[in-house]
């Protein structure tokens, strides 16, 4: 027994003894990567015959510093190349003026709104015609989005055993009323807006009318925005556009080729052949063409330097109390952020980008004071809305200086709503008491073990009613408006940027990169150094994502990442409907947030 104890204790101390040894070799490993980094960007070196890359899994985001959930990088998430929209579009600028870089070719799937689709097409054409340089386009098997990004090329390509998906938009929500009241937990909501829908997937199974009405209204209109775009680059016109998504939606490459969605089929080695008899220099492994992607290019872009500062601040994803995670607005964290950039004497002005649906309007109200205190110190704020600038969303924007977005922004959704969750008839189920005392009356008002009584939701609905209030003062002061006008534009009601430019919602049309041109005009600057908040890699502090990332080494064009395991795709899947219930942490249960949000892709 005695020996057996030794050899137990030799065991676990030549175990603790090893694991020791390990985690401190694997500390000198990452403090060794990071100071090889140096926190600068890595060196790219573009040589003479090289084609840039747009797509091949390119995830494009608002802000830089767009995080990841660790549990997202113990899962295995895909390794895409990520750019931001300001360097994804600077880099095109450059491009055009590099001489190395013979021209663009557009493929592979790409990740992004419709409205950052847009900028990256319109950057794209831009390239075009400032170079001459020409622009290719490869598919294979192209989602809708692909394509809508393929269609500004001089030619598309597409391989004849490819498929190519133009369908239509849809725009859904999953309702979960019915079986919360199967599960026996009770929703109450106090709301205020007669299309304020978010609530909606919480109390029944399917969408209310004035929802399918406004919903109808923003695809269509998104939708006619898109085919739109494609006709006019494509020659075609819009009926025959919806004429083929009516007929099937998905193409394979024949009747692709019939339709003049694309111009010719060629196989890869084809298309291969084409770009390098077009003047592209052969890569290192002699069987492609030389190329680099839009990603690892756009580390080459440097951002424009000057004594004063232009700060352009994200405010992408929910709006949350609190700090917030990396792909949410916190409402402390922005405002915190808002109130260095005013204490800063060399910031002159701001732009304040926002792809948000809203969320806590506690926070929405941290943050728009801080714009209103902005405007106060005399520093214009130009507003760049994305593809939703909705409900808090708007909050946020109405006090800017110039409010501008893109014809498909969806935005407005001034409202308001109030949700309390309870147990009571759950517990009944099992059996479960509860019992106590208290002092006062609205002792335990809000309490999840029971349903709020009529009296309770009353107060509840006046708190609603005030913040509803406070939503029409915010806007009718930084609108200029009355109150009553901003009342019958508000209702909760949802609307695209056409729509909200006529009723005086939102200045002008434009993108990120139109308003940062207009707040540096405001501010009367001929040259500023550009910031941004958060800058890039803010937020990659995690050590064991820097460990589980693949570097910047760029995929070469035909290649595939390896697909994900159908376990993880399925946590994907339900992912944000869990996310959506985790970010309803209002400290009053009141939010401002819009429901209709369409697909990345």
């Amino acid at each position: 027994m005695k020996e057996f104890l030794k050899s137990l204790l030799a065991s676990v101390l030549g175990t603790f003894l090893a694991g020791a040894l390990c985690a401190f070799l694997l500390l000198v490993l990452i403090v060794a990567g990071l100071s090889a980094s140096g926190g600068g960007a890595p060196t790219v070196t573009v040589r003479p015959g090289t084609l840039l890359v747009v797509g091949h899994g390119l995830v494009v985001n608002d802000t830089p510093a767009h995080g990841k959930a660790g549990l997202g990088a113990l899962l295995g998430d895909d390794p895409r190349p990520t750019v931001d929209l300001y360097r994804a579009l600077a880099a095109l600028e450059l491009a055009a003026k590099d001489r190395n870089i013979l021209g663009v070719v557009i493929a592979g799937e790409i990740e992004a709104g419709v409205v950052q689709l847009g900028e990256l097409r319109q950057a794209i054409a831009e390239f075009r015609k400032e170079s001459g340089k020409p622009v290719f386009a490869w598919i294979e098997n192209g989602s809708q989005g692909e394509y809508y990004l393929a269609s500004v090329a001089d030619q598309i390509a597409m391989h004849p055993a490819g498929e190519l998906e133009l369908k239509g938009l849809a725009a859904s929500n999953l309702y979960f009323g019915e079986t919360l009241r199967t599960l026996g937990i009770g929703v109450q909501v106090t709301k205020v807006g007669k299309y304020k829908s978010a609530v909606e997937p919480f109390l029944g199974d399917r969408m209310s009318e004035p929802s399918r009405e406004q919903s109808t209204r923003l695809v269509q209109g998104v939708w006619s925005r898109v085919v739109g775009q494609i006709a006019q680059s494509r020659k075609l016109t819009n009926a025959a556009l919806n004429r083929a998504a009516d007929a099937g939606g998905i193409f394979p490459a024949k009747k692709a080729l019939a339709l003049k969605l694309v111009d010719t089929l060629q196989q890869r080695d084809e298309f291969i052949e084409k770009v390098l008899k077009a003047g592209a220099a052969v890569d290192d492994s002699e069987t492609s063409f030389r190329q680099v992607s839009l990603a690892r290019y756009a580390d080459k872009v440097q951002l424009p330097r000057g004594a004063d500062k232009v700060a352009v601040v994200y405010a992408e994803g929910e709006i949350v109390d609190g700090w917030g995670g990396p792909d949410e607005v916190g409402g402390d964290r922005l405002a915190f952020e808002l109130r260095r950039l005013r204490a800063d004497a060399r910031v002159k002005a701001v732009v304040l980008r926002v792809n948000s649906p809203g969320g806590s309007a506690f926070a929405s109200d941290l943050i728009a004071r801080e714009v209103a205190l902005l405007r106060k110190k005399g520093l214009p704020v130009v507003v760049s809305m994305g593809d939703l600038a909705a409900s808090g969303g708007y909050y946020i924007a109405a006090r800017g200086s110039v409010i501008m977005a893109d014809p498909a922004t969806i935005t407005g959704s001034i409202g308001v709503f109030g949700l309390q969750f309870n147990y009571e008839e759950l517990a009944k189920k099992f059996h479960l008491g509860h019992d106590g005392v208290k002092t006062n009356r609205y002792a335990d008002l809000g309490q999840a073990h029971r349903a709020a009584a009529a009296d309770e939701l009353a107060l509840i609905q006046s708190m609603v009613d005030e913040v509803y209030e406070d939503f029409l003062k915010v806007v009718a002061e930084g609108r200029k408006l009355e109150r009553d006008g901003v009342h019958e534009l508000a209702q909760g009601r949802v609307w695209l940027g056409t729509d909200a430019r006529e009723r005086n919602l939102v200045d002008k049309f434009g993108g990120l990169r139109e308003a940062i041109a207009l707040a540096q005009s405001l501010a009367e600057l001929k040259d500023a150094q550009l910031v941004q908040v958060p800058a890039l890699h803010e937020g990659e502090e995690s050590l064991l994502q820097q460990l589980l990332s693949d570097g910047r080494e760029d995929r070469p064009l035909f290649t595939r990442a390896a697909p994900s395991d159908p376990a993880v795709l399925f946590l994907r899947t339900h992912a944000e409907t869990l996310r959506a219930i985790r970010t309803l942490n209002d400290p009053k249960g009141i939010y401002l947030t819009c429901p209709l949000r369409l697909e990345r892709r």
